[in-house]
């Protein structure tokens, strides 16, 4: 209660009073409703500021050996490396062709709330692809003349979301350069899907390179009241002039249905949209590119589906009355190394 002459404090309605002269019912609830909305706001704002330390993260790389091995493809009999590996080119070599495909992002969850409605999950994006030649005069030797190690790094595939209210993380970065030193090239991982403040639900930007990764779908949004923004598909990650790609971008759930497909990675095809979502088509052994992106959520709470190996971004899940699920993984990079003799 408040005293005449005294200041009313903050937010008071003092309806009867010189204070609350320019009070009306409809403008008090305005107001009140606006407090709600804004303190729902910033407490969103907050919890972003934490996600995009997830869904940014290209730092994570396969540390598990596996031996690299040799596969013949399209552009020769190259060495495959599917993790973190040293690399010593043969003696007598004048060149050798890489190809490096950055890791793809994990697609998102989505999220119910009375506020804001339902806002499905966005897809994570694609791995970037770098191709190139390095001629051996630029390759590291030591005083002896011998070809000193190679450092690759492979990028993990980033986790797809794992319930209501998450993101997706980050695909590794693929990288190439000599040992302990900075390197030389970079295949970038796509980051991770989101659900949006505002909405739509964010997409995850696809990794950067030659050829970038491509962009997963963003989420729906749907009030409950009849207003709906419709997801988008993932973007492909093609080249129109070589056979070179990187990852699709994963598809995007659906906000009470209608969720989208994984993009294209270089020719294979992304998943389409199911309860979960299909994952990403896998390329040919003999075709050294990325994958297509897991396709989203159709359905009340489907998950969405995972990228293809390599580097498909993966599918945004679904949400409605349930709420959200879960968002597919994204798949993991690789390297490719082609020795040349003449």
């Amino acid at each position: 209660m408040t005293t005449p002459g005294q200041h009313a404090p903050d937010g008071a309605f003092v309806v009867g009073s010189r204070f609350g002269q320019n009070i009306t019912e409809q403008s008090a609830k305005a107001i009140m409703k606006g407090g709600v909305v804004s303190s729902f706001a910033n407490a969103q704002s907050v919890a972003h500021g934490t996600y995009n330390n997830v869904i940014n993260d290209h730092s994570r790389s396969i540390n598990e050996l596996k031996a690299a091995f040799d596969q013949l493809i399209l552009q020769g009999k190259a060495i495959v490396f599917p993790s973190n590996a040293t690399y010593v080119p043969s003696p007598g070599i004048v060149s050798i062709d890489v190809i490096l495909i950055g890791a793809g992002g994990g697609g998102s969850s989505g999220s119910k709330d009375i506020v804001l409605g339902y806002r499905s999950g966005g897809g994570g994006g694609g791995g970037g692809e770098v191709h190139t030649t390095v001629p051996a005069s630029l390759l590291p030797k030591d005083d002896a003349g011998k070809f000193r190690p190679i450092s690759i790094v492979i990028g993990a595939g980033g986790r797809g979301a794992v319930g209501d209210r998450d993101v997706g993380q980050g695909g590794g970065d693929t990288t190439l350069g000599p040992v302990g030193s900075v390197p030389w090239l970079v295949a970038g991982g796509g980051n991770g899907g989101s659900w949006g403040n505002p909405p739509p639900g964010d997409s995850g930007t696809g990794g950067a390179g030659m050829i970038p990764g491509g962009k997963g779908g963003t989420g729906a949004w749907s009030t409950g009241g009849g207003g709906h923004t419709p997801a988008t598909p993932g973007e492909n990650s093609v080249s129109a002039y070589a056979l070179y790609g990187g990852g699709g971008g994963g598809g995007a759930g659906g906000a009470v249905g209608g969720g989208t497909p994984g993009g294209i990675g270089g020719i294979s095809p992304g998943g389409q949209p199911g309860n979960p979502g299909y994952p990403g088509t896998s390329p040919s052994p003999v075709v050294a590119t990325g994958g297509g992106g897991g396709g989203g959520g159709i359905t009340d709470s489907a998950p969405g589906g995972p990228g293809a190996y390599p580097a498909g971004g993966g599918g945004g899940s679904s949400c409605g009355a349930s709420g959200a699920s879960s968002g597919g993984n994204g798949g993991n990079g690789i390297a490719y190394v082609i020795e040349r003799t003449s």
